[in-house]
């Protein structure tokens, strides 16, 4: 099956969009606050995404388009929010590694030519093909958006002690 990648650039390009919107005008201990033990911050979420741009989806549809049954680096996204010291990071610097690591995806998906999307990589979880990663990657910013709200409300309302925002209707 044929895939047009520009709509996927687009997709890609309003995610990005979306995450920066969802940094703006944030102090640095709005960053770094967690809703709850075991749980990301801010400034986790954007790292990771950062990563996984470079590290994961990326580096994978390549080599499995490009190099089909060469085996695929270890990722460890939840490892790496503690051993790369994700809440420790600059939060501009950190923001600016996801906009810069999304233009280069960016990049890289349009030169893309005559792509076998069916091209499948026996998975541990089970058989992925080239277009399930990609649109896994298209909705991944989905998922991280919804999350960076989540948080950003759990603050308010946590900050907001002993007040109710039950007038606000419910999350």
């Amino acid at each position: 099956m044929s895939i047009d990648t520009s709509l996927v650039c687009s997709k890609l390009q309003q995610g990005r969009e979306t995450i920066v919107a969802l940094c703006s005008h944030i102090d640095d201990d709005a960053w770094r606050w967690r809703p709850a033990v075991g749980k990301w911050s801010l400034l986790e979420v954007i790292n990771h995404l950062a990563d996984e741009e470079k590290d994961d989806f990326r580096k994978r549809i390549d080599l499995l388009v490009h190099q089909p049954g060469a085996p695929w680096p270890a990722i460890d996204p939840e490892g790496w929010s503690v051993s790369r010291k994700y809440n420790e990071q600059d939060p501009a610097a950190s923001l600016q590694r996801f906009v810069q690591e999304r233009a280069a995806s960016l990049e890289w998906l349009a030169q893309l030519r005559s792509v076998d999307w069916d091209a499948t990589y026996a998975h541990q979880s089970g058989p992925l093909r080239a277009g399930d990663l990609l649109l896994s990657w298209m909705v991944h910013d989905d998922l991280h958006g919804r999350q960076m709200l989540r948080i950003q409300h759990e603050r308010a309302l946590h900050m907001a002690v002993p007040y109710s925002a039950a007038y606000a209707g419910a999350w």
